[in-house]
């Protein structure tokens, strides 16, 4: 959000190494994982939260028009979702098929980089896959409009789904649930105060809340429910053998209520450990943006607002647009963080011994001065 994107790109590089590594669960950690606790696993995150990763890595080449290297980090975010088809017997036994990625922003964006590359044809591929499974988007995805783009806003809002825990607190939900919230909203851009785009340019590509409750986003961690339902199968065959073990007398009491107590303490002990990772990525969006435009070149102001959510806006001055090419800006749309904003960021600005610029945020006024 600072726009330190030397920092940013060497975390989502220590991220992809992490997502794709193998192996690193194997042996002691996974047997720790089953007998003391989850959290002894590397965590690699939710499906979704990976593609956001692979996402944000393309994201930083392209707008450095680094167009081969976001290709390829686009690339890595479209990988292929498991599909366990709403069979519980099929998941635990970890049984799925593999099926094309439905995550639209990044089709959309591979499709801007093969444009840029001169491969027309991959370019409408991915533009076409974007708008078959999201129709929706096809003015977001139309290949012209982007050919003729010198400006592109990619704009986020709102918070991803948090993990909450059911039941005994070894299986893991996510909320809000899309049921319970109402869709992110349509945005709406201002360039030098006059609205310069139309609904249908302005429509999420992606909606975490919505991927975050589909079970094709979701890893099927069987071991969580299996050592659950051990632990309650321990604790019932417990209760029975104190209940026998009281009718019992003598050595035959003694045994039975000694094992009583071990079967119980067994299962409350897997019961402890069963607790789900609540391990997430906080800092997520429900929704991200992807607007071209094409303006006359030079500077301008932009606003970004939602008509239905009052408060939510962000705008910058003095933004470039080329006379050739295309520039391209990342927005995190925030309460409380409207602006004015003024281009350059202070994360690309040259240091001055001077007091931080106006428009520099209280927390990050607070680590200037530090």
């Amino acid at each position: 959000m600072r726009y330190d994107f030397d920092e940013a790109e060497s975390a989502f590089l220590r991220a992809y190494e992490v997502i794709n590594s193998t192996g690193v669960n194997d042996g002691g950690r996974t047997l720790g994982a089953v007998l003391v606790d989850e959290k002894i696993k590397i965590w690699k995150g939710e499906p979704y939260e990976r593609a956001m990763a692979n996402f944000y890595l393309g994201m930083i080449y392209y707008v450095r028009q680094d167009y081969g290297n976001a290709r390829g980090a686009f690339e890595n975010a479209l990988f292929k979702l498991r599909d366990y088809a709403g069979d519980e017997k099929a998941a635990k036994k970890d049984d799925y098929r593999e099926i094309e990625s439905n995550f639209a922003v990044a089709a959309i964006m591979l499709g801007k980089c093969w444009q840029k590359l001169g491969r027309e044809d991959l370019s409408r591929e991915n533009f076409k896959r974007a708008a078959d499974v999201r129709p929706e988007l096809s003015e977001v995805a139309d290949y012209d409009r982007n050919l003729k783009s010198n400006l592109l806003l990619i704009v986020e809002t709102g918070l991803a789904p948090e993990k909450v825990t059911d039941f005994d607190g070894s299986i893991v939900g996510f909320s809000p649930r899309p049921n319970q919230v109402p869709p992110p909203p349509v945005a709406r851009v201002r360039i030098d105060g006059s609205v310069a785009t139309d609904p249908d340019l302005c429509r999420p590509t992606i909606d975490t809340v919505v991927m975050a409750s589909d079970r094709r986003w979701q890893d099927i961690d069987t071991i969580r429910a299996v050592k659950s339902g051990i632990g309650t199968g321990l604790l019932a065959a417990g209760a029975i053998e104190g209940v026998r073990g009281v009718h019992e007398r003598g050595s035959a009491q003694r045994r039975d209520l000694t094992a009583a107590a071990a079967l119980a303490a067994a299962g409350l002990l897997l019961k402890a450990t069963s607790q789900a990772d609540m391990r997430t990525w906080e800092m997520l969006p429900r929704s991200v943006y992807v607007i071209p435009l094409h303006v006359e070149p030079g500077t301008h102001d932009v606003a970004i607002d939602f008509p239905s959510m009052p408060g939510m806006r962000q705008e910058w001055r003095n933004l470039p647009v080329p006379e050739a090419g295309e520039a391209t800006y990342y927005m995190r749309i925030r309460r409380y963080d409207s602006g004015p904003h003024t281009w350059p960021p202070p994360a690309m600005r040259p240091p001055t011994d001077g007091p931080p610029p106006d428009d520099v945020a209280a927390s990050d006024r607070q680590s200037v001065t530090r």
